[in-house]
């Protein structure tokens, strides 16, 4: 008995040590690093706050120079810029800036060798020119690195302008030579940073952080002190909280001081080795030693109990827990869908109840199928997330990996955002950046369930009057013969949590908030992009903050598809009038490539100016392109304004990610020729010139619109259900369409073989049928001996929606795919672009 209490005290007394050992470590640990951190954040501090005092001094000394200079054009009884630059020569050398420059009251800048306009810039137009404040300007000039310090004063003509603001330029790397330092041997690395993190000038030494943007390419290092939310605040609020982060397997100091001059933050990092080397080494041997007798105590402690059992049953709890959440996780989704299933489900049935208790009011009616339609829609959009989840969970989801077009893909974007952004009063735009190659390899379809579902987003979370956009940027991609695309969607939402970001693609989970609770959706959305987005190998990620809005981005590499078609136009002049610089610079780039001649106005009063100048100088505009909705003048008005000019001869096209039928009977009064869907692509661009202007000075008819594209012409349908038939067959005969029937796809062909060649323009074919299916009768049709056989346009009109489901219709011969329930718009649109590329083919084989 004896034996065994000793027995008992000795384990005991073990188990004590150890923890004595334990804690002490922990405990020297913590003093050790706090110690350090108080050093190296007493150092840092120092030599910070003495960097951000010379630089404020210089920059004080370059608002001195301006005075210097001001009192010399005060003073001067000239008014010709080479008294001026005879001056500026003299004090160059003395002061050590690049130039001295000007600034008119229309925001002009002006300089010894270059002019141009500073009106987009919102610093200049209103605090140097209206407010009269001074102001620096960083990279403003095609020389990166410049900075240009600016100042308001008295208005005085120089060479015929009106002067209101003077200014020196001067290169930024004379001004931060200093952060150049060899301190803490010459591994401390330098940024000046604008409040939002956007890297003004770094040292030679800042390696690690290679982004335009400083604070968010710190994305991937992980913060031990502080955090990258905390120092997004810090900078804004002006609080200073010595940081230290982990990044490419080192730990670096993080300090931040304000230079007084702007908005300017100076930024320091430096290894943390380097500040506190010695310190953290002679408290590195103590560590280990006491770490080594702890380790000694805790293997004896090993031997003495053995802890695979517990290990055991801890792995049996972890997994209990993990199937307990999960549980969890699918029953709160199962209580989501049948809240969101059923919800459209009592709108259609009670809203079928009331039109049947109405059916001779044509109001109420009408209103009540309206809304039967949106139900249906909402319950078709969660019925495919659960099997598109349940596919992709199972494995059974392809990829279709073919040639795809970016063209097809953002018309198809805008065409399927179009209602909803007009529906709630939003401003939509797509930018195009450095787009070269159009055509690509790539699962159209997926890709484009995947932006869907974030513009869908970011429709749905953004309010009425908010902004949406989508910025498309093409890169070299790292592996021969593909690019690099990224694809931005951005909105001024409600934005999301931090909280909710971790869980942001998570299946089965919906946040939780009043504001979001009373829109409908299955929680799966974004787990599906993430899913589809990996199947491609491309990475999705998130800036959001609550309030404010958040912007997707989605990255991936696409193989090049074969060489597009060759495209030059003649040297025509053209210009183009879009109040967003992007857009406009974009197309200009793009005529200039074809072969044209392209001057841009940033508004509709500039293209104005422009159109009648051209007139005057005898360089007159072949065609003119315009936005709709321009700030300071309406494309519809600008068009009328420049048809007074030019006359009826120049084709002047509107240009819109907006419908057309919107604006359609304004733009025919003032003398649109025609539209142009937004985005600007080089292939947009070939062949609308084409239409518009080349073919139609040749005589040639241009493209039949939506609204008549069927009119008059023969379509066979086919559909084995009665009221599906019944319901197409009513759609397509209100487009002015002469409608056949059929009931399976032996029946259909037997129906083509028996017509007259070129009778049919175009089959409607399901695909589930008896006796034949649709892809045996399109095999079958497409076999017949028959000129027409190849020609004639067939469709899939199927509820089979997968991928793979499309692969198939391309292979047997399908023109297109349309998943049930139909949306006519979508049908009608696709056979427009259709019927406009068999046209243009044929124009251009003439």
């Amino acid at each position: 008995m004896k034996k065994l209490l000793l027995k008992h005290w000795r384990k005991f007394l073990i188990i004590i040590f150890a923890a004595i050992v334990i804690i002490t470590l922990v405990f020297n640990s913590m003093l050790i690093r706090s110690t350090t951190y108080e050093e190296g954040s007493q150092h840092l501090n120092e030599l910070s706050a003495q960097i951000a005092s010379s630089i404020e001094k210089q920059s004080r000394d370059q608002w001195n120079m301006l005075t210097v200079f001001y009192q010399y054009l005060i003073n001067s009884s000239s008014d010709d810029w080479t008294d001026l630059d005879s001056y500026i020569k003299e004090k160059k050398e003395d002061l050590g800036f690049d130039s001295l420059c000007l600034v008119d009251e229309d925001a002009m800048y002006y300089d010894k060798g270059k002019s141009f306009s500073l009106l987009w810039s919102k610093e200049v137009t209103e605090k140097l020119l209206t407010n009269k404040q001074p102001i620096i300007l960083d990279n403003m000039l095609s020389t990166e690195g410049s900075l240009i310090f600016l100042i308001p004063v008295e208005k005085r003509i120089v060479n015929g302008k009106k002067i209101c603001a003077l200014g020196v330029v001067y290169n930024s790397q004379n001004l931060f030579d200093m952060l150049n330092i060899h301190a803490y041997d010459g591994k401390v690395m330098m940024y000046i940073v604008h409040q939002d993190g956007v890297a003004l000038f770094r040292s030679s030494q800042a390696d690690i952080i290679d982004g335009y943007n400083m604070i968010n390419s710190l994305e991937a290092a992980e913060f031990k002190r502080g955090s990258l939310d905390s120092l997004r605040s810090n900078i804004r609020s002006g609080q200073q909280e010595l940081m230290t982060f982990h990044l490419d397997n080192e730990e670096y100091y993080l300090n931040y001081t304000s230079v007084g001059v702007d908005d300017w933050q100076l930024v320091t990092m430096v290894p943390v080795d380097v500040v506190s080397g010695r310190l953290m080494q002679s408290s590195m041997i103590t560590f280990l030693c006491m770490f080594l007798i702890g380790a000694l105590i805790v293997i004896a402690f090993v031997l003495l109990y053995s802890d695979s059992t517990k290990k055991v049953l801890r792995a049996e709890a972890a997994a209990r827990k993990a199937a307990e959440s999960a549980n969890r996780s699918k029953s709160q989704f199962l209580s989501n869908m049948s809240h969101d299933i059923r919800t459209p489900m009592n709108a259609i049935i009670g809203m079928t109840k009331i039109a049947q208790d109405h059916i001779e009011e044509r109001e109420k009616v009408t209103d009540c199928l309206k809304k039967i339609n949106l139900s249906g829609q909402l319950l078709v959009g969660l019925i495919n997330d659960i099997l598109d989840m349940s596919k992709i969970e199972s494995g059974k989801m392809v990829l279709n990996k073919d040639t795809a077009s970016l063209v097809e893909l953002m018309q198809n974007l805008v065409n399927i955002t179009q209602p909803a952004v007009l529906q709630k009063m939003q401003v939509f735009n797509i930018r195009l950046h450095n787009i070269q190659h159009e055509n690509l390899i790539f699962d159209s379809l997926r890709l484009n369930q995947v932006m869907i579902n974030l513009l869908g987003n970011a429709v749905k979370f953004t309010p009425e009057g908010g902004s949406i956009s989508l910025d498309v940027t093409e890169e070299p991609a790292a592996e021969e013969g593909a690019v690099h695309l990224t694809l931005k969607v951005a909105d001024s939402g409600i934005g999301i949590s931090p909280e909710f970001q971790k869980n942001l693609f998570t299946s089965f989970t919906r946040e939780r908030d009043s504001k979001i609770d009373k829109i409908e959706g299955s929680g799966l959305g974004l787990a599906i992009t993430k899913m589809i987005v990996t199947m491609m190998e491309g990475s999705i990620s998130v800036e959001s903050e609550l309030g404010k809005g958040s912007i997707f981005t989605v990255e991936m590499d696409l193989p090049i598809a074969d060489a597009s078609e060759e495209m030059t136009l003649p040297e025509i002049h053209v210009l183009v009038a879009d109040d967003d610089a992007d857009t406009c610079r974009s197309a200009a780039d793009y005529l200039r490539e074809l072969g044209a001649r392209a001057d841009v106005a940033f508004g509709g009063l500039e293209a104005v100016k422009k159109a009648d100048a051209a007139l005057k100088t005898g360089d007159d505009y072949q065609i003119i392109f315009l936005d709709w909705r321009m700030s300071d003048l309406e494309g519809t008005d600008t068009a009328r304004e420049i048809r007074s000019i030019v006359g009826e001869e120049v084709p002047i096209l509107i240009i819109s990610a907006y419908d057309w039928s919107g604006i359609e009977k304004d733009a025919d009064e003032a003398g649109i020729n025609g539209f142009i869907q937004k985005p600007f692509f080089k292939s947009t661009i070939y062949h609308n010139i084409q239409k518009y202007y080349l073919h139609c000075n040749q005589g040639q008819p241009v493209a039949a619109s939506e609204q008549n594209v069927l009119l008059g012409k023969n379509i066979l349908l086919v559909d084995d259900n009665a009221i599906n038939l019944e319901i197409a067959e009513e759609i397509l005969s209100d487009t002015g369409a002469v409608v056949d029937t059929a009931r399976d796809g032996r029946e259909a062909v037997e129906r083509f073989a028996c017509s007259p060649s070129g009778y049919y323009a175009m089959i409607l074919m399901d695909i589930q049928m008896p006796v034949m299916n649709g892809y045996e009768a399109t095999k079958a049709i497409r076999h017949m001996n028959r000129a027409d056989a190849d020609q004639v346009l067939v469709f899939a009109m199927t509820a089979d929606a997968f991928a793979d489901d499309i692969v198939l219709a391309k292979q047997v011969g399908m023109n297109a795919h349309f998943a049930k329930p139909l949306d006519m718009n979508v049908i009608l649109k696709e056979i427009t672009r259709l019927i406009a590329e068999n046209e243009v083919g044929k124009n251009e084989t003439l």
